[in-house]
């Protein structure tokens, strides 16, 4: 059994939904890897697998316990199992580049229904969906501001 995960969203290190991987986490280091990273609106990113050479960034959490770790986030990321129609998200392994461009393999939850996702989300065009939002929260304080 793989026991790691790359993550690119909620779970990043100091978000929402970190907390939920975050018992399990025995390591985490800047990472990234292969496809196309939308933000939906529910306020959550999602990445499919493309023929794209957009680089997702993220990182990548070694986990102890691997097995109720991905358990925590199969609930989360709403996956019931491999194919299932119901999942919101696959549970994929993919390869992962680390900052010292050594290569290892995690799993990565990717939007079950990716016909979908360019109809409902924004494409985030460097990959980078922390700083996507930081931006974002950025531009709606500045719209809102008094003079």
């Amino acid at each position: 059994m793989v026991n790691k995960v790359f993550v690119y969203g909620t779970l990043l290190s100091g978000l929402s939904n970190h907390r939920v991987v975050k018992p399990y986490v025995v390591d985490c280091k800047a990472a990234k890897t292969v496809g196309q990273l939308y933000h939906l609106p529910y306020g959550y990113p999602a990445v499919i697998d493309s023929d794209s050479e957009q680089k997702i960034i993220g990182e990548l959490l070694e986990l102890k316990e691997a097995e109720p770790a991905l358990k925590a986030l199969d609930r989360l990321e709403g996956y019931i199992g491999p194919g299932d129609r119901r999942n919101l998200y696959e549970r994929i392994v993919q390869e992962v580049v680390m900052t010292d461009c050594s290569r290892v393999l995690a799993y990565i939850y990717v939007w079950a229904n990716p016909e979908k996702l360019d109809r409902i989300g924004e494409l985030v065009p460097d990959g980078d969906w922390r700083a996507y939002m930081k931006k974002l929260h950025c531009r709606n304080n500045i719209g809102s501001a008094k003079n």
